[in-house]
């Protein structure tokens, strides 16, 4: 992995261009005016050998924070949230960042994500003595397959400066558990993996009743399952809220994906190697064999183009650019869909065809 020696300049130089070059921030479609921001906290877990000197003051810049000797020797974290589990949330249970909606009191995009994180697991970023640390690109999420927008996503990032950050408290409708993670994991190959999730609903909600059931079942059997890249965590620290329905459950694999990973891909794509997330980048696509031949060959140029344009703007700079995840998959997700229902279509056209002829050789 990473050693701490090629890690920490290059935080401290990211930090300082994001605070310098912020990326522009992306306004509100007049269609659709919904606001979140995030947060992404980063700590650093003190060396037990290297402890820091009781009377060492506050620094005053990310570039003398990261010059600390207890600094240089500890594991830099990052804090991720397990969402409790909630039937008919679209996020359900899903590993994300502290962060949520922006309400109307709220004084702008990052007021909301401190706001949101004080509210969800208790750290007050306005008080508490932290430095933040810049603006990663926002970026408009879509529906499902990329057609509708639904709102605009700002995250921020938040440096910790206590060797000795304060206890957090779980709002536990909400938050089910939180996971400090330690970044070099997240920038290792080690620990890429997929998720796969069932698609049947996103293709079949108009239909609704028995006749949406029978719908949906078909269509599970037929496309199989999406699958996703993925980042399966390894937590330092863990702490379960006592209070919500997931104390007692099975503990599953922690994995990041989908809209998470996306935000956590721009800070990754700032740090070295630079780049990376796009070697590792996997496109999602179905596991049903004809659905991934069909979706291939219709985004043979799209996939060529979108990759070029994503690696010209992390070789451009940091700062200058949108999202890197959502110049990879513009476009691309919407012809999946195309691609399923052509491969239905064409799997009923063959199936016709052979019943046909079947029956014509049956009735001579």
């Amino acid at each position: 992995m990473i050693p701490n020696s090629t890690l920490l300049p290059a935080l401290t130089s990211t930090f300082q261009d994001l605070l310098a070059n912020p990326p522009p921030a992306i306004p509100s479609p007049v269609t659709v005016p919904k606001r979140a921001s995030v947060a992404l906290v980063l700590r650093v877990q003190p060396n037990p050998a290297h402890l820091p000197a009781p009377t060492a003051g506050t620094p005053a810049s990310i570039e003398e924070f990261f010059q600390q000797e207890w600094v240089s020797h500890g594991e830099v974290e990052l804090l991720f949230i397990k969402r409790a589990a909630r039937k008919g949330d679209r996020w359900t249970s899903h590993v994300a960042f502290p962060g949520g909606k922006r309400d109307p009191e709220d004084g702008g995009d990052r007021e909301a994500a401190e706001r949101e994180t004080l509210e969800e697991v208790g750290l007050d970023l306005s008080t508490e003595p932290n430095l933040y640390s810049g603006h990663l690109p926002d970026r408009i999420i879509t529906t499902s397959w990329g057609t509708t927008p639904l709102m605009v996503l700002c995250p921020f990032m938040f440096l910790l400066l206590s060797p000795t950050p304060p206890a957090l408290s779980l709002q536990p409708t909400e938050v089910a558990s939180i996971h400090w993670v330690p970044l070099r994991t997240l920038l290792s190959p080690d620990f890429r993996t997929f998720e796969t999730t069932d698609v049947s609903d996103r293709l079949a909600r108009q239909f609704t009743g028995f006749h949406g059931r029978i719908i949906r079942y078909g269509l599970r059997l037929s496309l199989g399952h999406m699958f996703f890249a993925a980042i399966e965590l390894q937590p330092t620290t863990s702490v379960f809220s006592p209070f919500g329905n997931d104390f007692l459950g099975e503990r599953e694999r922690l994995v990041v994906w989908g809209l998470t990973l996306g935000v956590l891909a721009d800070f990754l794509d700032m740090l070295p190697p630079a780049g990376g997330t796009l070697d590792m980048w996997v496109w999602p696509t179905l596991t049903a064999p004809d659905v991934q031949l069909v979706a291939k060959v219709m985004t043979s140029g799209l996939r060529k183009r979108n990759l070029e344009a994503a690696r010209e703007a992390v070789a451009s700079g940091r700062n200058d650019r949108g999202s890197t995840v959502h110049m990879l998959l513009e476009g691309y997700l919407i012809e999946v869909r195309k691609a399923v229902w052509i491969t239905i279509a064409a799997r009923a056209a063959v199936g016709t065809a052979v019943i046909g002829t079947v029956l014509a050789r049956w009735l001579k």
